[in-house]
């Protein structure tokens, strides 16, 4: 018996034991669970975690429009089990439920997830607090954007302020106008840009001044940018 042979017949031993043992119970294929929508294996071992997704996404989509009481219960419990829960996917799928919700106990658990081990739940906990619009969320953006280790969050931060029109709000930007990096320092104009009657471009110290209360002087428009279109330049 040639070599190939000799792995074609272990082959059909191991998948032959397999189904034996499944049909006893002794073993479970994880990926037949995973999509089983027997309602035994629901009563026995929960939902999925792809119906978990299903259900904060279908809560996400229709939270704002929920009665009070109800966005408390569900933000309440949301908030209690970040902690515990395991699987980073479904912390950002929960923090996505929270930020469509307008009652103060959404707060807690999009505040304890800046604190979140992994940068993508962090991230979205900064997307819900700009999504939230709630004014607490100004300092808890502006304290993400000078001590998070994450280049990505903290131009989240940076772009999340810019849902703010609040003097604090645009102070919190500051930082971002004086990092070395250019996009953050875009961002961060970005931001201050929707707020601002007057367009100063790419001039980030009269952005800086701006964001700090000032009213700086219009930029002036040199002959050559006058002759020329913009999208020529």
């Amino acid at each position: 018996m040639d070599q190939k042979s000799t792995l074609c017949g272990i082959l059909v031993v191991v998948v032959l034991t397999l189904s034996g043992c499944a049909s006893n119970g002794a073993i479970v294929d994880p990926i037949i669970w995973w999509d089983n929508d027997d309602p035994a294996d629901f009563a026995k071992y929960g939902p999925t975690p792809t119906q978990r997704i299903e259900e904060l996404d279908q809560l996400a989509s229709g939270a704002s429009r929920l009665p009070a009481e109800k966005q408390i219960e569900h933000a309440t419990k949301i908030a209690e089990a970040l902690p515990t829960e395991e699987n980073s996917v479904i912390r950002v799928h929960m923090l996505r439920a929270l930020g469509q919700m307008t009652v103060p106990e959404a707060m807690p658990g999009m505040r304890s997830s800046l604190f979140d081990p992994d940068a993508d739940v962090r991230r979205e906990a900064v997307l819900a607090l700009g999504e939230s619009k709630n004014p607490e969320a100004v300092a808890l953006l502006g304290d993400v954007l000078i001590r998070d280790r994450d280049y990505d969050v903290r131009l989240t931060a940076a772009n999340s302020l810019g849902g703010f029109s609040s003097e604090a709000a645009k102070q919190a930007l500051v930082p971002a106008l004086d990092a070395r990096d250019p996009a953050m320092r875009f961002a961060a104009i970005q931001s201050l840009r929707k707020h601002s009657n007057v367009d100063y471009k790419g001039d980030t110290a009269k952005w800086r001044e701006f964001a700090n209360g000032g009213s700086p002087e219009p930029p002036t428009t040199s002959i050559a940018e006058q002759l020329v279109p913009s999208f020529l330049r």
